[in-house]
């Protein structure tokens, strides 16, 4: 069988509403060499539930169910397991790969723009787009947090920026052939204690080795749901306090100007909107 130029690897658990839009995003790619690994956890593949999508008569889609236990759901860290299986069983097939997780979108033109930066950086073994990062409340609202800006060369072995913590998961773009400097087969992190940033531990090994290269693109949108946090609730509401304050803060400035960047950088923006809301509750 001929190599697709990506293998996307979709990691699936119980988010029906939110996995069908995450492939809906990935069918409507507008390069089309590619194939999806969906590596679902069995929740709802024992329902049947992906033979009820569009994807069901895409031969560019692999729905897997995992092979995963009770003791590894318990001491492992599941997406980076779930990862590192595909690629020890070998069912990766693409010259490069990319990662989605079922609460995630894809820009239309992701492969696009990674096909494109190939194409004209050959020797690129890894690279990375921007994100915009958002989150989607209890209430279906989406926020907006901040964008995830692809600008720099990333990497130690160049002496790029840094990338965990920095770049997350959806914006990477890699050759295959990375996996080889890494001593073993795991190549994500699945200890535990490293949930948080396993994603940020691998871009690191990968960028100690080759230059991680910013694709001026846009490539899909991280988001944050309550049933995708690792902390639960807490955090969540955390989020949404500090997009719904950013975003206060980008009107401000989009309506006063130097003004309203100047209330934001002496505190004062909190002062002001406050009473705003205590003006209007007076005048209601």
């Amino acid at each position: 069988m001929i190599s697709p130029q990506f293998t996307c690897i979709v990691v699936s658990h119980n988010k029906p509403d939110h996995v069908t839009e995450a492939l809906a995003s990935l069918a409507g790619q507008t390069f089309d060499d590619w194939e999806a690994i969906v590596f679902d956890s069995g929740a709802l593949f024992d329902q049947s539930f992906f033979k009820g999508l569009r994807i069901a008569t895409d031969p560019r889609f692999r729905v897997i169910r995992s092979w995963e236990t009770t003791e590894i759901r318990q001491t492992r860290t599941m997406a980076s397991w779930c990862f590192n299986e595909c690629f020890r069983k070998k069912l990766v097939r693409g010259r490069f790969v990319t990662y989605l997780c079922d609460d995630d979108l894809l820009a239309p033109g992701a492969f696009e723009a990674f096909h494109r930066y190939i194409a004209e950086h050959p020797a690129t073994m890894a690279m990375y787009g921007s994100v915009d990062m958002t989150l989607i409340n209890a209430r279906g609202e989406r926020i907006f947090l901040w964008e995830n800006a692809a600008r720099d060369v990333k990497g130690r072995c160049c002496r790029g920026g840094a990338l965990d913590g920095h770049v997350d998961y959806l914006q990477l773009c890699h050759h295959i052939d990375v996996l080889k400097i890494f001593p073993g087969d795991e190549y994500w992190s699945e200890d535990q204690k490293d949930v948080r940033h396993a994603d940020g531990i691998f871009l690191e090994q990968i960028g100690s080795h080759f230059p991680i290269c910013p694709v001026p693109a846009k490539i899909g949108e991280n988001r944050k749901v309550p049933s995708s946090l690792n902390d639960g609730g807490e955090r969540l509401l955390l989020l949404e306090a500090l997009g719904r304050k950013a975003e206060a803060d980008r009107q401000l400035r989009k309506r006063w100007g130097i003004v309203g960047r100047a209330l934001i950088r002496s505190g004062l923006a909190d002062w002001y909107r406050c009473g705003a809301v205590d003006r209007s509750a007076r005048v209601s």
